[in-house]
């Protein structure tokens, strides 16, 4: 995230940087004005965020009209799925028919990863990124030489269980996928895809994680995830899992009727 922050110096000389989104913020309400109202706490907002791309520079606006919401206090996986189909329902509610929404989760990669020399895993990240199978093969073999390249409905979900049989962390990474999936609509699952090869974000999100995808847009319009470690860096340990839109891209990419 670091290298998508807009910075500055102040007439003072210290450094400023604009708003890279609301989450934090909203964290920060939930662990101060907030402390002593009850959880679950269901916090919404809508505003400007900007960031920099550098793989998209020129593409992407830098100023971006965010809407979203915060699920603090819930760990089950109830709330994951109220999430999950609040950003499908808001999606539909924009008028836009062609769209997907790619789920996974971080406990399926982490402990491969984990099992990686420190000094090898950001080599090995941005070879799952790149989906590099030659390597892959030759810098991890194991399961991260078949889990990046498993996406799609929910057989994917059985492909990624054979694959990650020797791992009780990454079984349970998809047995949450799966309760998840238990949940949904058939009209949800319709625009459900789940993919195991997504490492962006693996050092923020705790548990399942998704990206939001519109036909017309050239990138992702949406994400949100699970973050259970955010809140205690603001003195109130609570689970969390929220979502974001990026509202000027979906509406771009929704013809007009």
């Amino acid at each position: 995230m670091a290298d998508r922050l807009i910075r500055f110096l102040d007439l003072d000389g210290r450094l400023l940087a604009l708003r890279y989104d609301f989450t934090a913020s909203v964290a920060r309400l939930a662990a101060t004005k907030l402390a002593d109202r009850p959880t679950p706490l269901r916090l919404s907002y809508a505003g400007k965020v900007f960031r920099q791309d550098p793989e998209r520079e020129g593409r992407r606006p830098r100023e971006i009209l965010q809407v979203g919401g915060e699920l603090l206090g819930e760990a089950a996986t109830g709330a994951d799925v109220e999430v999950l189909r609040l950003a499908l329902g808001l999606v539909r509610a924009s008028g836009a028919r062609e769209f997907q929404v790619n789920l996974g989760h971080v406990g399926a990669l982490a402990p491969a990863l984990a099992r990686l020399p420190p000094e090898e895993r950001a080599a090995v990240r941005r070879l799952i990124d790149r989906k590099d199978a030659a390597g892959l093969a030759a810098a991890a073999p194991g399961p991260l030489t078949e889990l990046p390249f498993i996406i799609g409905r929910r057989d994917a979900l059985d492909r990624a269980a054979r694959v990650a049989r020797d791992s009780s962390q990454a079984r349970e990474a998809i047995d949450r996928l799966r309760a998840v999936d238990a949940a949904l609509t058939d009209d949800d699952r319709r625009h459900v895809v789940y993919d195991f090869g997504e490492v962006r974000g693996l050092d923020y999100y705790t548990g399942i994680h998704f990206e939001v995808f519109v036909a017309g847009a050239g990138a992702a319009v949406g994400a949100g995830g699970r973050y259970d470690d955010l809140m205690a860096r603001f003195g109130r340990a609570l689970p969390a899992v929220g979502l974001a839109l990026d509202l000027d891209t979906l509406v771009e990419a929704v013809p007009v009727s």
